[in-house]
């Protein structure tokens, strides 16, 4: 081998362990980066424990260590469902933020309806069917319907067997008063319409 052969070799050598000695350099500088900031937080950790442990204290929390390390384990095993569980809250969140401006326009819509409803003079029928002889006069038809069924005997009978009815005052009145509900019902119908 020619001595200029040999002296490229040494320098391939050398130029390869200056790399080796640079990586194996870096590397302890790594490690005592690491060792640096595991004391730190190794020091932010006992710190961070010893103020739970006093504020738990305060509290008069009366906590078992064996169920801390179960509590982790358990916390770790379900990291997926909290995950799910926070896409679902900002799912429904979204949704909510969607749904608030078309509650709104129908809540808007229902005042305004009832509006509507009330300048027509509907509430007004309303409070009407709530007065106390009003209330009696629909319990008494509702009953009387209830109790009246059609009989074959009793309402089959002749013109002149209904005109002789026609001819008691019970009926008469009836049929009046009949009469008199129905005008008042045309006349409210017509003045809404």
């Amino acid at each position: 081998m020619s001595e200029k052969n040999m002296q490229e070799q040494i320098n391939e050598l050398n130029r390869k362990l200056d790399l080796i000695l640079e990586r194996i350099e870096e590397q302890h500088r790594n490690r005592e980066e690491f060792d640096d900031l595991v004391s730190d937080l190794s020091i932010v950790a006992k710190d961070a424990f010893h103020q739970t442990v006093v504020t738990l204290d305060k509290a008069q929390v009366d906590l078992d260590h064996s169920g801390v390390p179960m509590l982790l384990i358990k916390l770790l095993q379900n990291i997926d469902t909290f995950y799910e569980m926070l896409e679902m809250l900002e799912s429904a969140k979204d949704f909510m933020k969607d749904l608030s401006p078309i509650l709104h326009q129908m809540g808007l819509d229902a005042v305004n309806k009832m509006n509507e409803f009330e300048q027509k003079g509907y509430f007004d029928i309303v409070k009407n069917l709530s007065q106390p002889d009003v209330i009696a006069a629909l319990s008494r038809t509702s009953k009387a319907i209830a109790e009246i069924k059609m009989d074959d005997t009793l309402d089959n009978k002749s013109l002149f067997g209904i005109l002789k009815q026609l001819n008691s005052p019970d009926v008469r009145k009836s049929m009046s008063y009949a009469l008199r509900l129905l005008q008042a019902m045309t006349k409210e119908v017509t003045r809404d319409a």
